[in-house]
């Protein structure tokens, strides 16, 4: 195998939203599996919330640095053209765990990113990708099906703001705000499984949204790390049967990817991120069921 490159893998949490259980894990028959998510951390509702945490990545390479994905905007409740989810998902960064305190605290501005990886354009992954899109410096990867299906579900001069539906054809996780810098000519659109620098792969995972990717990093201590974005919401996501969820919406070509990422974790005995979880999923030939969970770092190296 060729020497990876990659050399550092930063875990970025920007604050946490809330969620009802039954739309991230639809019909899920143990609900032990998300405890460690509850209870709600924000003011207190409905029973059957999680709190999740929202997730950025900073990838240190031997070219540069590459960021994935780019958590909430503090603009989002206004951004949301429909009450709809900001009634079902509250936002709370805490003091300072918005993206761009994230990034602060690491001494870095968008101009010293080299790449910037969206793994689907749900605005609680590319929030702040405006900020990058002004520069010149760094080039943006995106799914070309992503902004395809963003254009002509959420871009056009008539829109639907008030559809409602979740999963399938719902457009209410997208904001025009979000992807219109990348038209007509700024994104650098990707398809299938691509390596970006040798041991940083995007990953093809169509499924929760037209084009969501992972990110597949090999490092030198750690190994292989995917970043699974919300194709693997929870932990509890993953397992002999997978956990579907009614956010995903193309079922079909979801389980089909779930498959795809399976065969991965076997082959490269890669550990999984998931999107919105403080577990990793850790391969482990002896445990019952060919994997544990594990706390997420702050780092991986």
């Amino acid at each position: 195998m060729a020497a990876t490159k990659a050399k550092k893998l930063t875990v970025l949490c920007c604050g946490h939203t809330t969620l009802d259980l039954e739309l991230v894990i639809t019909g899920h028959n143990n609900p032990a599996l998300v405890k460690h998510l509850m209870p709600c951390c924000h003011t207190p509702g409905a029973d059957g919330k999680i709190s999740h945490p929202i997730y950025a990545y900073v990838i240190e390479h031997e070219h540069g640095r590459m960021v994935v994905d780019t958590g909430m905007s503090d603009s989002f409740r206004k951004d949301w053209k429909n009450n709809f989810y900001k009634e079902k998902m509250a936002y709370d960064p805490g003091e300072d765990g918005l993206f761009t305190q994230r990034l602060e605290a690491l001494d870095l501005k968008p101009s010293d990113i080299s790449d910037l990886v969206i793994t689907h354009l749900h605005t609680d992954h590319a929030g702040n990708l405006p900020m990058f899109a002004e520069n010149e410096k760094t080039r943006i990867l995106v799914h070309e099906d992503e902004l395809r299906g963003c254009v002509l579900e959420k871009g056009g001069l008539i829109r639907e703001d008030n559809l409602t539906v979740w999963g399938v054809t719902s457009p209410q996780g997208f904001t025009r705000k979000d992807f219109a810098c990348l038209l007509p000519n700024r994104a650098t659109t990707v398809f299938g499984d691509q390596e970006i620098y040798r041991g940083i792969w995007t990953v093809s995972l169509p499924g929760h949204t037209w084009g969501t990717m992972g990110v597949a990093v090999n490092l030198p201590h750690s190994g292989w790390i995917l970043l699974a974005s919300d194709h693997i919401y929870l932990s509890s996501s993953y397992g002999d049967p997978f956990n579907v969820s009614i956010l995903n919406q193309d079922p079909r070509q979801w389980a089909h990817s779930a498959l795809k990422v399976r065969k991965m974790v076997e082959k490269y005995e890669m550990r999984v991120l998931p999107g919105h979880d403080n577990k990793i999923i850790v391969p482990d030939k002896t445990a019952e069921q060919g994997f544990t969970f594990g706390e997420v770092s702050d780092f991986y190296d």
